[in-house]
């Protein structure tokens, strides 16, 4: 056999081992990031393993944004096009760079190049490795590498080792951050926010600011919750407002509606923020007959205790909107209407009812109902003005 062709071959077997051990690499990053529990996690291990695998001394991942309350010190907010070079870090002026030409750079002497040499760079960084972290064709930052091992730079197929890396890895960086968004969501919103809700959020503004809407709200008591509390066991309790919550909640949330706030023994919810619909206060009414036939239902079977409720709707102007810090917020409800809608509740026990309505819910709801009981003009404790109510249960 020819030299030549010995060299040949050789070349080609070294080419294929240094293939298979690439992708065994490819194949230990994606296990060990895929098994990450949170973002953090996810982003220290993509960076730690890049290290390892092109022999880097120091990393980073830049994000164009991040999440309030989110920790990790690799997360930047970063504002591209404002400010002056001076004021970034060399990790944010590359990620601006990578906004614009989305590909892979790699700079042997950053300190002297001519587009990145003015930025405030440590003296001892003689070499860098940038590459996107790009997803469904949407870039996510930029994974940064710095100082190849052995004092020489960076080489081509490290950049092309790294980018395969770094799509595999954007993916799974962008589900997290989907999941982190929706937790925040939840968080503000509640958890029996229904996917309904948090999907429209999410797809329009998550964090809205104070505003004035019309809403619908709903206030739910049960009625002789304190004596049984008092004489049942503790699990007994908690297993039966477990059952009962599954069933009310559920009737709120499949209409659009969010549960305020849990209230021990009851709750508020409103229909109309943070996600209006034309027919909020329909929906409230029908969310306040479901709850009732369905807990007749549970009653019935026996499966729950035997129950009554109360439950008071109005509607009118509000303030919605988030309140808090970045460590934590919550979605606000306030205004008048929120506390007529608890007075009416309230005399649901003066009336032997199980739902009442005001006036202004019943002229704004479109269903033509007929079986309710006309009430009149009634006096609402702390209010000077009479109120009109329907007793529909």
């Amino acid at each position: 056999m020819a030299d030549n062709d010995v060299s040949r071959i050789s070349k080609e077997n070294q080419d294929l081992r240094r293939e298979i051990d690439e992708l065994a690499l490819l194949n230990d990053l994606a296990v060990a990031i895929g098994s990450a529990r949170d973002l953090d996690s996810i982003i220290r291990t993509l960076v730690r393993r890049s290290l390892e695998i092109i022999e880097a001394r120091q990393g980073v991942v830049t994000l164009l944004e991040r999440l309030d309350g989110a920790s990790s010190s690799t997360l930047v907010r970063t504002v591209i096009g404002t400010g002056t070079a001076a004021l970034l870090r060399p990790d944010e002026a590359l990620l601006a760079w990578m906004s614009h030409h989305q590909k892979p750079i790699r700079l042997v002497d950053p300190l002297s190049d001519a587009t990145f040499g003015g930025f405030d760079w440590d003296p001892e960084v003689n070499s860098v490795l940038c590459i996107p972290l790009m997803a469904h064709g949407k870039l996510l930052g930029a994974l940064s590498l710095y100082n190849k091992k052995g004092d020489v730079g960076f080489s081509e197929a490290d950049s092309r080792l790294l980018t395969i890396l770094g799509m595999q890895s954007a993916q799974i960086i962008e589900a997290a951050l989907a999941q982190e968004e929706r937790d925040r969501v939840l968080n503000v919103f509640g958890r029996h926010t229904s996917p309904t809700v948090v999907e429209e959020l999410l797809r329009y503004d998550s964090d809205p600011p104070s505003r004035r809407a019309e809403v619908c709200v709903m206030f739910l008591d049960l009625r002789g919750f304190t004596t049984f509390a008092e004489q049942a066991e503790p699990e007994e309790v908690v297993d039966y407002l477990n059952a009962f919550f599954a069933q009310t909640t559920e009737a709120v949330t499949s209409r659009g509606g969010i549960i305020h706030q849990l209230l021990g023994d009851g709750f508020l919810a409103v229909f109309g923020a943070p996600i209006a619909h034309e027919d909020d206060c329909t929906r409230a009414v029908d969310a306040a007959l479901d709850i009732v036939q369905r807990i007749e239902t549970e009653c019935s079977t026996g499966r729950l205790r035997p129950t009554n409720l109360g439950i008071g709707l109005h509607a009118g102007e509000v303030v919605a909107g988030t309140v808090g810090s970045s460590l934590h917020k919550e979605y606000k409800i306030t205004g008048d209407v929120v506390n007529v809608a608890a007075r009416i509740e309230q005399l649901c026990k003066d009336y032997d009812a199980q739902i009442l309505v005001s006036e202004a819910v019943w002229e704004r709801q479109t269903v033509d109902r007929a079986d309710f009981q006309d009430l009149g003009q009634v006096q609402i404790r702390g209010r000077s003005d009479l109120l009109g109510l329907r007793k529909l249960a």
